[in-house]
Formats: C-alpha cells, structure tokens, sequence
C-alpha cells in the first residue's frame, strides 16, 4: 500500500507538471506493482493450501499405519491360536483312527474358529469422504486397496466356510453326543460316526488354508506399514 501511494504521489506530480512521458511510464510501474502483489498474494495461497493438503495426508498416513499395525498384532494372535487349534484337531484324527480314547478338551475345539476383523476406519473414511485423492502416491493407494479387498475375499471365502463347517457339521455333532444335556460326551458313540473323520480332515484343510492366507496378508500388512513410513520420510 505504502509503495501505490508513494507511486500515486509521484504520478500526480508528474502530470501537474505536464511530463507525460515519465507519467506513463510510472503509471505502468504502478500496474506491475499491482500484478507482483496479486501473483504474490495467489503464491502464498497456493502455498498455504498445499501446505495444509500434505499436513492432512500425514494425518492420515499416520492412521493407516495405526490401523495396519492393530492388523498385524491381531493376524499374529489368531495364527497362534490357529497353530494349537490344528494340533487339537490333528490329536483328534489320531483317536478317531487308533484305539486312543478321545480326549474331552479337545471335543469342545470341534466348535472352535478364529475370525479375522480388519481396522478399516481410515481407509473408510477416506473413501466416504472422498478424500482417498489426498494420498499423493498411486502405487501406495493401489497396495493398501489390494491389501483390503484380499482382507473381504478371506472373509468370505474361508473365513465363512470355516464358521459354517463349525456351526453345521460339528454343531450337531457335539449335541447329539449329549454333552450340553449331561456335561459328559458319548466319546464312543463320536468314534463310531464315520462322517466325524472326515470333517476333522476338511476342517485341518480349511485352518492350514487360513494360517497360508493370514500369514501372506500379515506380510503385505508389514510391508505396507514400511512403505507408508517412507512416504512419510519423502514428504517430510
């Protein structure tokens, strides 16, 4: 401001004094001071807005990292779990095809299943705010999809077979057995049911097939969480 009047000043001295000349070539001066503060002005704003779009991704790659690392611990705890359910099932097959008795801890595992749930609040939110574009890198954006959409194809796929060979097959099983009646299990009489073997056989297949399927998505999770610290380190 203080710049236009100190021009101004100098143009109405010049045109009382009938140099128009110089008046002309102050007042262009004038109109460039103008134009530099505007650009000057948009500069800054385009600056401050970047400045505020990179502080948002940070915010949000900070909680995808948060999110892949609640995944990782919990992949980590089920494979564990799934490891002991396996031998238990595994035990089982060995009484069902030797003279061992069955063991009555290990019947009630027949019902037993560990489900996988992802933390997808980020990554939900992103997408339903349509903020999913404030994540600059493609190829990050395009892992962390592939990583989820494999998290909803396990779900479905395995997941749920697991929970319906558990609900369907064993479920009757153990009740026919009578131990929710009588707090005992008819052990020779589930020795006896041929069709048991077989669905121990198919549920040590489905629990393998979940440990193989877990342990691939909890090393793309880790690897995720890597890749979102190097974006990190490249944006800062």
């Amino acid at each position: 401001m203080l710049m236009i009047k100190f021009f101004r000043k100098i143009r109405h001295g010049l045109m009382n004094e009938n140099k128009m000349g110089k008046y002309f070539k102050y007042a262009i001066g004038e109109i460039l001071l103008v134009v530099i503060g505007i650009l000057i002005a948009l500069g800054v704003n385009n600056w401050n807005e970047k400045r505020k779009e990179k502080n948002k991704e940070v915010v949000y790659l900070n909680r995808l990292m948060s999110n892949l690392s609640y995944d990782v611990s919990l992949y980590k705890q089920i494979m564990q779990r799934d490891s002991l359910l396996l031998e238990s099932m595994t035990n089982l097959e060995d009484g069902l095809t030797s003279n061992v008795l069955l063991d009555k801890e290990n019947i009630t595992e027949l019902v037993t299943g560990y489900r996988f749930t992802s933390n997808k609040t980020t990554i939900d939110n992103l997408i339903s705010s349509g903020q999913i574009e404030v994540l600059r890198s493609h190829y990050l954006v395009e892992k962390i999809f592939m990583y989820y959409r494999t998290v909803e194809n396990i779900d479905n796929g395995t997941d749920e077979a697991i929970s319906n060979n558990n609900r369907n097959t064993f479920g009757p099983l153990i009740i026919n057995s009578g131990y929710f009646k009588n707090s005992e299990i008819d052990l020779y009489t589930l020795k006896k049911d041929t069709s048991l073997l077989t669905s121990i056989r198919f549920k040590k297949f489905l629990l393998d097939n979940q440990l193989k399927l877990y342990n691939g998505q909890y090393q793309l999770a880790q690897e995720l969480i890597e890749d979102i610290r190097n974006e990190l380190n490249y944006i800062d």
